[in-house]
Protein backbone atom coordinates (compact mmCIF):
# COMPACT_ATOMS: atom_id res chain seq x y z
CA UNK A 1 0.00 0.00 0.00
CA UNK A 2 2.95 2.50 0.61
CA UNK A 3 6.73 1.96 0.25
CA UNK A 4 9.32 2.56 2.65
CA UNK A 5 12.25 4.71 1.65
CA UNK A 6 15.25 5.93 2.88
CA UNK A 7 17.11 9.02 2.24
CA UNK A 8 20.19 10.80 3.67
CA UNK A 9 19.31 8.26 6.74
CA UNK A 10 15.92 8.84 7.17
CA UNK A 11 12.85 6.86 6.25
CA UNK A 12 9.73 8.05 5.11
CA UNK A 13 6.57 6.83 3.49
CA UNK A 14 5.61 7.39 -0.43
CA UNK A 15 2.05 6.47 -0.82
CA UNK A 16 0.51 6.10 -4.49
CA UNK A 17 -2.83 6.84 -5.30
CA UNK A 18 -3.51 7.19 -9.01
CA UNK A 19 -6.59 9.45 -9.16
CA UNK A 20 -5.30 11.89 -6.86
CA UNK A 21 -2.87 14.65 -7.52
CA UNK A 22 -0.03 14.75 -6.84
CA UNK A 23 -0.22 10.42 -7.51
CA UNK A 24 2.52 9.95 -4.90
CA UNK A 25 2.77 11.62 -1.65
CA UNK A 26 5.83 10.96 0.72
CA UNK A 27 5.22 11.29 4.43
CA UNK A 28 8.46 11.63 6.62
CA UNK A 29 8.36 9.49 9.50
CA UNK A 30 11.47 11.32 11.35
CA UNK A 31 13.52 8.56 12.48
CA UNK A 32 16.39 6.87 11.06
CA UNK A 33 15.89 3.12 12.50
CA UNK A 34 14.29 0.69 10.23
CA UNK A 35 12.23 -1.07 12.99
CA UNK A 36 10.68 2.20 14.37
CA UNK A 37 9.79 3.31 10.83
CA UNK A 38 8.07 -0.50 9.74
CA UNK A 39 6.14 0.12 12.93
CA UNK A 40 4.98 3.12 11.70
CA UNK A 41 4.23 2.33 8.26
CA UNK A 42 2.27 -0.47 9.26
CA UNK A 43 0.35 2.08 11.96
CA UNK A 44 -0.16 4.60 9.21
CA UNK A 45 -1.20 1.80 6.28
CA UNK A 46 -3.97 0.59 9.09
CA UNK A 47 -4.97 4.39 9.20
CA UNK A 48 -5.23 4.78 5.73
CA UNK A 49 -7.33 1.97 4.81
CA UNK A 50 -9.53 2.80 7.37
CA UNK A 51 -9.93 6.12 6.72
CA UNK A 52 -8.01 7.58 9.94
CA UNK A 53 -5.11 9.12 7.82
CA UNK A 54 -5.03 10.64 4.52
CA UNK A 55 -1.68 11.84 2.88
CA UNK A 56 -3.10 13.95 0.70
CA UNK A 57 -4.94 16.21 3.39
CA UNK A 58 -2.68 18.56 5.14
CA UNK A 59 -2.33 18.56 8.52
CA UNK A 60 -4.80 15.83 10.37
CA UNK A 61 -3.60 13.54 12.53
CA UNK A 62 -4.85 10.50 14.03
CA UNK A 63 -3.11 9.60 17.78
CA UNK A 64 -4.32 6.75 19.69
CA UNK A 65 -7.75 7.32 18.09
CA UNK A 66 -8.33 10.95 19.05
CA UNK A 67 -7.76 13.02 15.72
CA UNK A 68 -5.65 16.49 16.23
CA UNK A 69 -4.30 18.85 13.27
CA UNK A 70 -1.86 22.08 13.52
CA UNK A 71 -5.04 24.14 15.03
CA UNK A 72 -6.00 21.62 17.71
CA UNK A 73 -5.28 24.06 21.36
CA UNK A 74 -2.22 23.66 23.24
CA UNK A 75 -3.95 22.29 25.69
CA UNK A 76 -5.78 19.10 24.02
CA UNK A 77 -2.52 17.89 23.02
CA UNK A 78 -1.18 18.10 26.02
CA UNK A 79 -3.54 16.54 28.01
CA UNK A 80 -3.57 13.61 25.35
CA UNK A 81 0.37 13.90 25.75
CA UNK A 82 0.02 13.03 29.36
CA UNK A 83 -2.38 10.16 29.19
CA UNK A 84 -0.22 8.49 26.79
CA UNK A 85 3.04 8.59 28.95
CA UNK A 86 1.19 8.34 32.01
CA UNK A 87 -0.02 5.21 30.62
CA UNK A 88 3.04 3.71 28.79
CA UNK A 89 6.11 4.83 29.97
CA UNK A 90 5.59 7.00 33.43
CA UNK A 91 5.58 6.10 36.99
CA UNK A 92 2.79 7.97 39.03
CA UNK A 93 5.72 10.44 40.56
CA UNK A 94 6.59 11.19 37.11
CA UNK A 95 3.30 11.56 36.06
CA UNK A 96 2.71 14.06 38.89
CA UNK A 97 5.77 16.19 38.40
CA UNK A 98 5.82 16.21 34.35
CA UNK A 99 2.29 17.67 34.64
CA UNK A 100 2.86 20.12 36.71
CA UNK A 101 5.62 21.93 34.55
CA UNK A 102 3.65 21.60 31.51
CA UNK A 103 0.75 22.86 32.84
CA UNK A 104 2.50 25.79 33.93
CA UNK A 105 4.16 26.06 30.64
CA UNK A 106 0.63 25.81 28.41
CA UNK A 107 -0.91 28.84 31.09
CA UNK A 108 1.98 31.05 29.98
CA UNK A 109 2.51 30.59 26.56
CA UNK A 110 -1.40 30.62 25.75
CA UNK A 111 -3.39 27.14 26.86
CA UNK A 112 -5.73 27.80 23.54
CA UNK A 113 -2.79 28.45 21.16
CA UNK A 114 -3.06 26.58 18.23
CA UNK A 115 -0.13 23.67 18.46
CA UNK A 116 1.01 24.75 14.82
CA UNK A 117 1.96 27.91 15.92
CA UNK A 118 4.19 27.05 18.77
CA UNK A 119 7.71 27.16 17.84
CA UNK A 120 11.04 26.42 19.78
CA UNK A 121 11.15 30.29 21.06
CA UNK A 122 7.73 29.41 23.40
CA UNK A 123 9.88 26.64 25.03
CA UNK A 124 13.25 28.48 25.52
CA UNK A 125 11.27 31.79 27.13
CA UNK A 126 9.55 29.37 29.42
CA UNK A 127 13.20 27.47 30.22
CA UNK A 128 15.11 31.18 30.58
CA UNK A 129 12.70 33.09 33.29
CA UNK A 130 14.60 34.46 35.73
CA UNK A 131 12.50 33.90 38.70
CA UNK A 132 13.62 30.14 38.67
CA UNK A 133 17.44 28.66 38.90
CA UNK A 134 19.41 26.86 36.46
CA UNK A 135 18.80 23.26 38.36
CA UNK A 136 15.00 24.35 38.29
CA UNK A 137 15.63 25.11 34.88
CA UNK A 138 17.83 21.89 33.83
CA UNK A 139 14.80 20.08 35.32
CA UNK A 140 11.98 21.78 33.26
CA UNK A 141 14.04 21.37 30.08
CA UNK A 142 13.86 17.58 30.48
CA UNK A 143 10.34 17.82 30.69
CA UNK A 144 9.74 20.00 27.71
CA UNK A 145 12.01 18.23 25.35
CA UNK A 146 10.20 15.47 24.96
CA UNK A 147 6.87 17.06 24.85
CA UNK A 148 8.21 18.88 22.03
CA UNK A 149 9.60 15.42 20.39
CA UNK A 150 6.38 14.23 20.74
CA UNK A 151 4.69 16.97 18.84
CA UNK A 152 7.30 17.05 16.04
CA UNK A 153 6.81 13.35 15.84
CA UNK A 154 3.22 13.84 15.57
CA UNK A 155 3.28 16.44 12.73
CA UNK A 156 1.48 18.53 14.93
CA UNK A 157 4.47 21.26 15.00
CA UNK A 158 7.77 21.64 12.99
CA UNK A 159 10.13 21.39 16.37
CA UNK A 160 13.80 20.59 16.83
CA UNK A 161 14.80 19.95 20.18
CA UNK A 162 18.77 20.98 19.41
CA UNK A 163 17.32 24.54 19.07
CA UNK A 164 16.22 23.98 22.81
CA UNK A 165 18.39 25.22 25.18
CA UNK A 166 19.57 27.39 28.90
CA UNK A 167 20.98 30.28 28.31
CA UNK A 168 23.37 32.49 31.00
CA UNK A 169 24.11 35.62 30.19
CA UNK A 170 22.85 35.30 26.64
CA UNK A 171 25.43 32.01 25.88
CA UNK A 172 23.77 28.61 26.31
CA UNK A 173 24.86 26.83 29.96
CA UNK A 174 26.31 23.83 29.36
CA UNK A 175 24.99 20.92 31.95
CA UNK A 176 27.28 20.50 34.63
CA UNK A 177 28.38 16.66 36.10
CA UNK A 178 29.08 17.32 39.89
CA UNK A 179 30.64 15.02 42.25
CA UNK A 180 32.46 14.20 45.10
CA UNK A 181 36.05 13.57 45.53
CA UNK A 182 37.25 10.94 48.19
CA UNK A 183 38.42 14.41 50.30
CA UNK A 184 34.84 15.58 50.36
CA UNK A 185 33.02 12.35 51.40
CA UNK A 186 35.99 11.69 54.45
CA UNK A 187 35.13 15.41 55.42
CA UNK A 188 31.38 15.25 55.03
CA UNK A 189 31.00 11.50 57.02
CA UNK A 190 33.62 12.72 60.13
CA UNK A 191 32.02 15.72 60.53
CA UNK A 192 28.66 14.09 60.75
CA UNK A 193 29.94 11.56 63.32
CA UNK A 194 31.24 14.30 65.40
CA UNK A 195 28.52 16.62 65.51
CA UNK A 196 26.18 13.87 66.24
CA UNK A 197 28.55 12.33 69.29
CA UNK A 198 28.53 15.78 70.04
CA UNK A 199 24.73 16.94 70.26
CA UNK A 200 24.44 13.04 71.95
CA UNK A 201 26.45 14.46 74.88
CA UNK A 202 24.60 17.69 74.94
CA UNK A 203 20.84 16.02 74.35
CA UNK A 204 20.11 17.85 71.36
CA UNK A 205 19.74 14.03 69.61
CA UNK A 206 18.65 10.55 71.17
CA UNK A 207 20.79 6.95 70.92
CA UNK A 208 17.04 6.09 69.37
CA UNK A 209 16.76 8.93 67.01
CA UNK A 210 19.74 11.05 65.86
CA UNK A 211 21.78 11.24 62.10
CA UNK A 212 24.04 8.75 62.45
CA UNK A 213 22.36 6.53 60.18
CA UNK A 214 23.26 9.45 56.95
CA UNK A 215 27.12 7.97 57.23
CA UNK A 216 26.47 4.37 56.33
CA UNK A 217 23.81 6.24 53.76
CA UNK A 218 26.36 8.38 52.13
CA UNK A 219 28.72 5.79 51.69
CA UNK A 220 26.19 3.06 50.28
CA UNK A 221 24.81 6.04 48.03
CA UNK A 222 28.60 6.35 46.95
CA UNK A 223 29.42 2.70 46.58
CA UNK A 224 26.35 1.20 44.80
CA UNK A 225 25.15 4.17 42.75
CA UNK A 226 21.52 3.84 43.27
CA UNK A 227 19.43 6.67 43.31
CA UNK A 228 18.09 8.37 46.07
CA UNK A 229 14.30 7.08 45.89
CA UNK A 230 16.12 3.57 45.27
CA UNK A 231 18.01 3.68 48.73
CA UNK A 232 14.88 4.57 50.24
CA UNK A 233 12.22 2.17 49.36
CA UNK A 234 14.87 -0.78 49.45
CA UNK A 235 13.63 -3.46 51.81
CA UNK A 236 15.51 -5.94 53.99
CA UNK A 237 13.77 -8.44 51.97
CA UNK A 238 15.02 -7.40 48.69
CA UNK A 239 18.50 -8.15 49.95
CA UNK A 240 19.45 -11.51 49.22
CA UNK A 241 22.45 -12.97 51.67
CA UNK A 242 22.75 -16.05 49.87
CA UNK A 243 23.51 -14.80 46.60
CA UNK A 244 24.46 -11.23 47.54
CA UNK A 245 22.03 -9.57 44.61
CA UNK A 246 19.39 -6.45 45.53
CA UNK A 247 16.70 -6.39 44.12
CA UNK A 248 15.21 -2.80 43.26
CA UNK A 249 11.72 -2.51 42.63
CA UNK A 250 9.21 -4.29 44.86
CA UNK A 251 5.61 -3.72 45.22
CA UNK A 252 5.99 -0.69 47.19
CA UNK A 253 7.96 0.96 44.62
CA UNK A 254 8.48 1.55 40.88
CA UNK A 255 11.51 2.20 39.12
CA UNK A 256 12.79 4.18 36.83
CA UNK A 257 12.63 1.77 33.57
CA UNK A 258 9.15 0.16 35.23
CA UNK A 259 10.96 -2.83 35.26
CA UNK A 260 12.43 -5.08 38.55
CA UNK A 261 16.33 -4.35 38.42
CA UNK A 262 18.91 -6.54 39.76
CA UNK A 263 22.29 -5.45 41.32
CA UNK A 264 24.94 -7.70 42.08
CA UNK A 265 27.08 -7.33 45.63
CA UNK A 266 29.10 -10.24 46.54
CA UNK A 267 32.31 -8.84 45.20
CA UNK A 268 31.48 -5.42 47.19
CA UNK A 269 33.12 -6.03 50.19
CA UNK A 270 32.08 -2.73 51.85
CA UNK A 271 28.40 -2.71 50.86
CA UNK A 272 27.77 -6.21 51.87
CA UNK A 273 29.30 -4.80 55.39
CA UNK A 274 27.09 -2.18 55.30
CA UNK A 275 24.30 -4.76 54.30
CA UNK A 276 24.87 -6.74 57.28
CA UNK A 277 24.78 -3.62 59.53
CA UNK A 278 21.49 -2.38 58.31
CA UNK A 279 19.84 -5.63 58.24
CA UNK A 280 20.85 -6.70 61.93
CA UNK A 281 18.63 -3.33 62.63
CA UNK A 282 15.54 -4.48 60.56
CA UNK A 283 13.15 -6.51 62.22
CA UNK A 284 11.38 -7.84 59.12
CA UNK A 285 11.47 -8.11 55.33
CA UNK A 286 9.72 -5.43 55.06
CA UNK A 287 11.46 -3.00 57.06
CA UNK A 288 13.07 -0.18 54.74
CA UNK A 289 16.89 -0.75 55.01
CA UNK A 290 17.64 2.92 56.46
CA UNK A 291 14.63 3.13 57.81
CA UNK A 292 13.39 6.25 56.31
CA UNK A 293 10.94 7.01 53.47
CA UNK A 294 10.91 10.80 53.09
CA UNK A 295 13.14 12.42 50.45
CA UNK A 296 12.39 15.63 51.47
CA UNK A 297 13.31 15.13 55.18
CA UNK A 298 16.49 13.39 53.63
CA UNK A 299 17.51 16.19 51.47
CA UNK A 300 17.57 18.95 53.51
CA UNK A 301 19.10 16.76 56.71
CA UNK A 302 22.20 15.94 53.65
CA UNK A 303 21.99 19.58 52.66
CA UNK A 304 22.34 20.35 56.17
CA UNK A 305 25.44 18.80 57.38
CA UNK A 306 26.65 19.49 53.55
CA UNK A 307 26.17 23.37 54.25
CA UNK A 308 28.63 23.16 57.51
CA UNK A 309 31.35 20.55 56.42
CA UNK A 310 31.92 22.03 53.15
CA UNK A 311 30.47 25.30 52.79
CA UNK A 312 32.24 25.85 49.45
CA UNK A 313 30.30 23.29 47.56
CA UNK A 314 27.30 23.72 48.50
CA UNK A 315 26.11 22.82 44.60
CA UNK A 316 26.52 19.14 45.33
CA UNK A 317 23.42 17.31 46.25
CA UNK A 318 23.25 13.56 46.80
CA UNK A 319 22.47 12.96 43.35
CA UNK A 320 25.94 14.04 43.04
CA UNK A 321 27.11 10.56 45.30
CA UNK A 322 25.74 8.37 42.14
CA UNK A 323 27.70 10.84 39.82
CA UNK A 324 30.74 10.02 42.08
CA UNK A 325 30.34 6.62 41.62
CA UNK A 326 30.21 6.91 38.10
CA UNK A 327 33.30 8.74 37.91
CA UNK A 328 35.26 6.75 40.21
CA UNK A 329 34.57 3.51 38.31
CA UNK A 330 35.61 5.12 34.92
CA UNK A 331 38.65 6.52 36.53
CA UNK A 332 40.10 2.69 37.94
CA UNK A 333 39.30 1.53 34.42
CA UNK A 334 36.01 -0.12 34.46
CA UNK A 335 34.91 -0.53 31.02
CA UNK A 336 32.29 1.38 30.59
CA UNK A 337 29.85 -0.87 29.24
CA UNK A 338 30.22 -2.22 32.85
CA UNK A 339 30.01 0.59 34.28
CA UNK A 340 26.48 1.21 32.43
CA UNK A 341 25.22 -1.72 34.05
CA UNK A 342 26.43 -1.06 37.65
CA UNK A 343 24.45 2.43 37.08
CA UNK A 344 21.52 0.98 34.89
CA UNK A 345 21.98 3.83 32.48
CA UNK A 346 19.09 3.07 29.26
CA UNK A 347 21.31 3.65 27.18
CA UNK A 348 25.44 4.05 26.93
CA UNK A 349 25.63 7.56 25.79
CA UNK A 350 24.47 8.87 29.50
CA UNK A 351 27.49 6.79 30.59
CA UNK A 352 29.55 8.54 27.91
CA UNK A 353 28.98 11.56 29.62
CA UNK A 354 31.08 10.99 32.25
CA UNK A 355 33.58 9.54 30.22
CA UNK A 356 33.86 13.02 28.64
CA UNK A 357 34.34 14.71 31.42
CA UNK A 358 37.35 12.47 32.55
CA UNK A 359 38.74 13.40 29.03
CA UNK A 360 38.41 17.15 30.51
CA UNK A 361 40.78 16.17 33.66
CA UNK A 362 43.78 14.63 31.46
CA UNK A 363 46.13 17.62 32.16
CA UNK A 364 45.47 17.89 35.98
CA UNK A 365 45.98 14.03 35.92
CA UNK A 366 48.81 13.93 34.35
CA UNK A 367 50.20 17.20 35.34
CA UNK A 368 50.32 15.27 39.00
CA UNK A 369 52.71 12.81 38.00
CA UNK A 370 54.83 14.49 35.49
CA UNK A 371 56.35 16.69 37.79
Amino acid sequence: MATLLKQKNWYYLQFYNGKRRPQRKRVALKTRTKSVAIKQQRRLEDEYATGDFDPWLDDTVSIEGEKFSKDSTLKDALNRYIKIKARKDWRPTTTRNATYVLQDFIKRTGESRPIGSITEKHFNAFLNRSDIKYETKRSHKKKLKTFLIWLDENNLAKLTSKKLHIDNDGVEQEENINYFTKEDIEKLTCYISGKVAKDLKKGFQSEKLNALWLVDFIHWQRLSGMRLSETLNLRAGDINTETWEITIGNAHFVTKSKKKQVLPIESVEPLKEIARSKLAECGSDDDRLFGHSCRRHTNRLFNKYLKQAIPKKTYLNIHSLRHTCCIELLRAGVPIYTVQRWLRHADVKTTQRYADLLNMDISEQVGRVLK
